[in-house]
């Protein structure tokens, strides 16, 4: 479970948003015509094909136990309680509450699944809730920008070692495997690569983001003074070793506590999948919904997690099953938690905002005694 959004909200539209500027964004009518376009044909290539047999899948639900489905339960609750601990920790304890932090991230969440496109205004959100709670407008998007960072790396990892873990397994053609092999080092590297730049270079990169932000208007006026709060987020977790490995910990801790629900969901439904084949399919599919193509990958992620599994021996039944077991804990049900958090966060924040209106309110007016009282000459 994981509420890193799929599109992050750049500097350039909170800045026109404050200017009173066209933000640029993608009407919610063409949004929505996109994801149909991706969505239907998705489903009917991919998703309904795999129910071709559903009833005699179906049947394998009466023998399910209530036990393993629980712990899937609770591992989705460990990944999500994983991921806004690495909120906790890129920010900085002391900032935030832990439960403000875990309500913020169930709102992305919700939002990311209910909207097309929805990773954008989760982004919105997540950064107007930080913002009210007192965090700097800079500093809220160089955290995310971190935090995003280092869970994209922990997925890359996850996904890297149920490659070389499936490759002891593959008798035949391997190649396929050596290239996605590469291209994880080649991803990894790059974000390496990328962070290194930022903290050794940072006044080159942010000279440069100054020239984006002439020759671009609508990249707003803040790119550069946004460069410089990332960097300084990485420079600050580079030299305190105990949080970086904290934070990599909780990123990793986030996808492989999600890989874990659907290892025990496909256990429940009668078949232990090796932890190569899992990482790897479980890789494949956590990359897939990440991309913009429908909320939260809905249909993309479903229509690739059974065939694949399948292919790596698992039963056709015990597939179906635990992947639809899986997204019902990982994809549903966080849309009407989440809700109930977003409704939260506002309530919190509404009541903020009339404690402090009463208390402006109740302050005594200043009579001629107190004027007098402060200036006797």
């Amino acid at each position: 479970m994981n509420p890193q959004s799929e599109g992050e909200i750049t500097p350039g539209a909170i800045s026109s948003h404050r200017r009173g500027l066209p933000t640029h964004r993608v009407p919610l009518w063409l949004r929505i015509v996109l994801t149909v376009a991706v969505l239907v044909p998705v489903l009917w290539f991919f998703v309904i094909p795999q129910f071709s047999d559903a009833e005699e899948s179906f049947e394998a639900v009466k023998d399910v136990s209530p036990w393993l489905i629980a712990g899937a339960l609770l591992l989705q609750i460990l990944s999500l309680v994983s991921y806004s601990s690495l909120s906790g920790t890129v920010l900085g304890w002391g900032k935030l509450r832990f439960r403000t932090l875990l309500r913020i991230d169930l709102s992305d969440l919700a939002l990311n699944h209910t909207l097309p496109g929805g990773g954008a205004t989760a982004a919105v959100a997540r950064f107007r809730f930080l913002t009210a709670e007192g965090i700097p407008a800079k500093r809220a998007l160089s955290v995310a920008a971190v935090q995003v960072a280092i869970s994209n790396v922990a997925l890359t990892m996850v996904f890297g070692a149920g490659i070389v873990l499936a490759l002891a397994q593959i008798q035949g053609d391997t190649s396929n495997y050596v290239l996605a092999g590469v291209v994880v080092v080649v991803l990894v590297g790059s974000l390496v690569g990328g962070a290194w730049l930022l903290m050794a270079r940072t006044e080159g990169v942010a000279r440069f983001a100054t020239v984006l932000e002439h020759r671009f208007p609508f990249v707003g006026n803040r790119l550069s003074g946004l460069v410089r709060s990332i960097a300084g987020d990485l420079r600050t977790l580079g030299h305190d070793r105990r949080r970086l490995v904290l934070a990599v910990l909780f990123a990793l801790g986030n996808w492989l506590f999600d890989a874990a629900s659907l290892w025990v969901m496909l256990a429940a439904f009668g078949h232990q999948l090796a932890l190569g084949p899992l990482l790897t399919v479980y890789g494949v599919a956590s990359i897939i919904a990440l991309l913009p193509l429908t909320p939260g990958g809905i249909g993309l992620v479903e229509g690739i997690t059974v065939p694949a599994l399948v292919g790596f021996g698992v039963p056709q039944a015990a597939a179906l099953l635990g992947v639809i077991g899986w997204r019902v804990f990982e994809y549903w049900l966080p849309i009407p938690v989440g809700a109930g958090a977003y409704l939260s966060l506002r309530l919190s924040r509404h009541r903020r905002a009339a404690l402090k209106h009463r208390a402006a309110n109740s302050k005594p007016p200043r009579t001629e005694h107190d004027r007098s009282l402060r200036n006797p000459s």
